[in-house]
């Protein structure tokens, strides 16, 4: 169920359409049921002229109201608009762009077995709680039971043997002995995630039917079986699913961790290359990904070799940890300046901060801070060589002050310290009594010189941290090509030539990388305005928006009321008036009159709820008592955490609350940026996104002819783009957000849009929906939009997607797309757009290079070769822009 939300933006509200309720009752002919203001067949009652029946009333009879003709759109019949055929990939690209050669790093299958037998069998490891187990500790598992397996069983070849780190095992030319579709149960004993001996339950079993490979010998391709009715398709889809787990059999036996298709290996060196300190504890890994893929050029079946990076829990101390974490405290902020670029404070100095002697009044504020940092950490203990794994749920007095109940034996129950408790117990005086002890999940409160941090993968950064982990791991090119052909060298990766199931298995992986065509399309030309334009050739980098001086297309001045809201606190009354006289300066530049605030505000929120109640409360009586003003700038909070509340705030209370209707322009200080001296580049970016909201149009696109004739066939197109925010990993959140524009002029520039609620069900278990459950209702009300805004119906609704899964695609498409088209009908049954469904994707692992690694491809690369393209599904990779780092779009 979605809930839209009210009212949906800024400016006028949209008139809504009432719905009409059917004159009729539910016994009445299903046919003419219901009637709706937008339906073609709306019902119509009159006097009949010829008064045949009897009774008092006078009979009326139905007409129905012809279609109307701007609903007429296209030629297409019915059967062609719910028509479930998928286009093709066309054979020959177009000729209007520039052929070149490019690396990709794909590496091709030459050879796979074309004969012997494989058998299934199912396995399950369970211990004593029933409690499920990560890929790797079931790898782990596996690795313990085969072992004690083969050596039982000396005949076996271990190499034949592979498992999904899941379930499934296959073997090749060999039963398990002892086992058939009965199974067995067996008794093993292994290292848990502490270290400690457990026992644990192995079942299994053989299960399906024997799958021979000779039938390849009659397979063309592996995803055209429709001609050849000897072969199964399920044993093909079975067979594709062998090779993958035989292919990452050997990387899989010897990573530390795995995570779907993305393998790591602990490093011993934490300073070695593809290792990066994020600050707070945090590290990150590079490990690699890798992956079958099919295609339908000269090889069928292609390895997908990429680097992958994953940030984990440092392993560590928690003292360590405590140093990392600290130091951006609010007194280690004040007691390390940033000038001075101390990445980890002293433990002397930590001892200080949450003493609650020393720290006084700030105790409380430290305190919250390290909570934020380390609350639901999973960590181990050790004391007199006994490991305990526990996850932080809270923070307890310091250890010479917090107390509980304990009894020893034969004695009487008594309230003791737990800095006792360690002395008498286990004959442990404790070095720090006074930092505060770890609550955790057991009630238990642990002292944190006895517990350490594992690295456990971490799905939750900050920004900063974000941003340093793009900027350590990025590579150029070349270095980026050289990396992925050290994965394929390496033994303890993906080196094929000395994998022993590759060898046992009879495949065969190409060393080089494929190298296939691609295309460069033309640059647009960029209109600036009628004196200034620039040409694809005139550009120093394609795909850059040039940072010219010039007016914009359709400058829009300031309002003469408007406000400036400073809620920044290191930026003062004088720094924000040399911030807007700076901004006037570009702007005179760009065409507009920037006119000084008439209102300036300044707060400084904190941390805690009663303080963005009292801002939120302060502008809104300031809106109310200024009608007039409809524009803000906003200089944000330094703090993320402030900053990160503040602007959602903000934004529901001016754009979506109370009808205030109030254009905002958030400005975020970067931490380079002086608060007295802005970049030019810097306000001219800020001043493109203020020119669009208060209506102005920067710049359009002049496409070449054979684009601009496709595109100019009446004017009738709808871009519409749609996407689901589910929440950040681990928020919790139970309910994700539906944002859906679709353009509302030809340029486009203007947008109108919807903003739904989408809750989860119940049987969803926790898991998000991808597709957008009230698809119909949002497009019935884009296009009334639409209709009321240009006088006519688009003729062509183009819909980009954005974060669809491989495995949800299908379903997906054929769920949004079946509801875009009913949403078409019900508004009038003649009415049959064009309708174009694209879903963007841009976390793939397929990656481009110039064939002659000189820089990175080009903006505007199209790769639509079948040699790397899905055989199943219409698709291309595209460059739309110019990167230095080696990433693309996948359509």
């Amino acid at each position: 169920m979605s809930v839209p939300q009210q009212p949906k933006g800024r400016g006028r509200p949209r008139r809504q359409v009432p719905e009409i309720r059917s004159l009729l009752d539910d016994s009445s002919s299903p046919t003419i049921r219901e009637a709706t203001l937008t339906t073609d067949n709306v019902l119509m009652l009159s006097a009949s002229a010829n008064k045949r029946g009897r009774g008092r009333g006078t009979h009326l009879r139905q007409q129905f109201k012809a279609p109307d003709p701007l609903w007429k759109v296209s030629e297409l019949t019915s059967e062609q608009f719910h028509s479930k055929a998928r286009p093709s990939q066309p054979d020959e690209p177009n000729n209007i762009s520039d052929e070149i050669k490019v690396l990709v790093n794909y590496f091709p299958i030459l050879d796979f077995p074309r004969n012997g037998l494989v058998y299934q069998y199912d396995i399950q490891i369970n211990n004593k709680k029933g409690s499920e187990h990560t890929l790797y500790r079931q790898r782990a598992l596996y690795q313990c039971w085969l072992s004690q397996y083969c050596h039982r069983y000396g005949q076996i070849d271990k190499f034949k043997i592979v498992f999904d780190n899941r379930k499934i095992i296959f073997t090749l030319d060999q039963q398990l002995p002892n086992i058939d579709e009965t199974g067995i149960t067996e008794k093993i004993r292994a290292l848990n995630k502490v270290n400690r001996l457990e026992e644990y339950e192995v079942c299994i079993k053989r299960v399906g039917d024997p799958i021979d490979f000779s039938l390849l010998n009659s397979l063309k391709t592996f995803h055209q079986m429709e001609n050849n009715s000897n072969i199964n398709y399920n044993d093909v889809k079975k067979i594709k699913q062998i090779f993958s787990i035989v292919l990452h059999e050997n990387c899989s036996s010897l990573a530390t961790y795995i995570y779907n298709r993305s393998f790591f290996t602990q490093l011993p060196l934490k300073n070695e290359h593809g290792y990066w300190d994020l600050g707070f504890g945090k590290a990150s890994w590079r490990g690699f990904y890798s992956c079958l893929v099919l295609a339908n050029g000269t090889h069928q079946l292609l390895m997908n070799l990429d680097v992958s990076h994953a940030v984990f829990q440092k392993e560590q101390s928690f003292l360590d940890f405590l140093c990392d974490v600290m130091v951006h405290s609010p007194l280690g902020k004040r007691h390390y300046p940033q000038w001075q670029k101390v990445n980890k404070a002293k433990l002397e100095d930590v001892l200080n901060f949450l003493n609650q002697n020393i720290s006084l009044s700030d105790y409380s504020g430290e305190i919250e801070f390290l909570l934020q940092n380390c609350q639901h950490l999973n960590v181990r203990s050790h004391v007199a060589d006994k490991t305990i794994a526990y996850k932080i749920v809270g923070l307890a007095e310091a250890a010479s002050n917090q107390t509980f109940l304990w009894r020893r034996p034969h004695e009487k129950e008594r309230l003791i310290t737990v800095e006792n408790y360690y002395k008498e117990h286990y004959g442990i005086p404790l070095n720090y009594p006074t930092l505060p002890t770890l609550k955790m999940q057991n009630e238990s409160c642990v002292p944190m010189e006895f517990v350490d941090v594992k690295p456990v993968k971490v799905k939750k950064i900050t920004d900063e941290q974000r941003a340093l982990l793009c900027l350590k791991s990025s590579m150029n090119p070349p270095q980026y090509v050289q990396t992925i052909k050290a994965i394929r060298q390496n033994p303890e990766q993906q080196c094929f030539d000395q994998d022993p199931f590759i060898r046992a298995w009879n495949l065969n992986v190409d060393v080089k990388m494929l190298e296939i065509k691609a295309r460069i399309l033309p640059a647009p030309e960029i209109v600036y305005n009628k004196n200034f334009r620039v040409c694809g050739g005139q550009q120093r980098s394609p795909g850059v928006w040039t940072n010219t001086k010039t007016e914009f297309l359709r400058p829009i001045n300031f309002p003469p009321v408007w406000a400036f809201i400073n809620l920044s606190s290191s930026m003062s009354e004088n720094s924000c008036r040399k911030f807007f006289e700076e901004l006037s300066k570009v702007a005179c530049d760009r065409g507009i009159d920037c006119t000084s605030p008439v209102i300036y505000e300044e707060f400084y929120p904190q941390s805690n709820f009663d303080s963005f109640t009292q801002i939120i409360a302060e502008l809104k009586d300031m809106m109310e008592k200024n009608n007039e003003c409809k524009f803000f700038i906003v200089i944000l909070p330094v703090d993320n955490n402030i900053r990160n509340r503040i602007y959602g705030d903000l934004k529901k209370l001016c754009e979506l609350q109370y009808g205030f209707g109030i254009v905002t322009q958030m400005i975020k200080l970067k931490e380079t940026e002086r608060a007295d001296k802005w970049s030019y580049s810097r306000l001219n970016s800020i001043l493109l996104k203020i020119n669009t909201k208060l209506d102005g149009t920067n710049s359009i696109l002049s496409v070449p002819d054979v684009i601009g004739q496709f595109f100019s066939c009446g004017h009738q197109y709808m871009y519409v783009g749609v996407d689901l925010s589910h929440g950040a990993p681990g928020s919790g959140r139970k309910c994700s957000t539906v944002a859906v524009v679709a353009s509302a002029d030809d340029i486009p520039n203007r947008y109108f849009k919807e903003i739904y609620v989408q809750e989860r069900s119940a049987e969803a278990r926790g898991e998000s929906r991808e597709c957008v459950v009230d698809m119909k209702k949002i497009m019935k009300s884009l296009i009334r939009q639409y209709k009321e805004q240009r006088g006519y119906p688009p003729k062509a609704i183009v819909i980009y997607r954005d974060g669809i899964a491989d495995s949800e695609f299908d379903s997906v498409f054929e769920y949004e797309l079946m509801a875009t088209r009913e949403a078409c009908v019900e508004l009038a049954s003649i009415y049959r757009p064009y309708l174009t469904y694209i879903i963007v994707n841009k976390r793939h692992h397929t990656r481009f290079s110039p064939g002659d690694l000189n820089g990175n491809v080009k903006a505007g690369t199209v790769v639509d070769s079948h040699e790397v393209i899905n055989p199943t599904t219409y698709n291309f990779f595209l460059n739309s822009h110019h990167s230095d780092k080696v990433t693309k779009f996948f359509f």
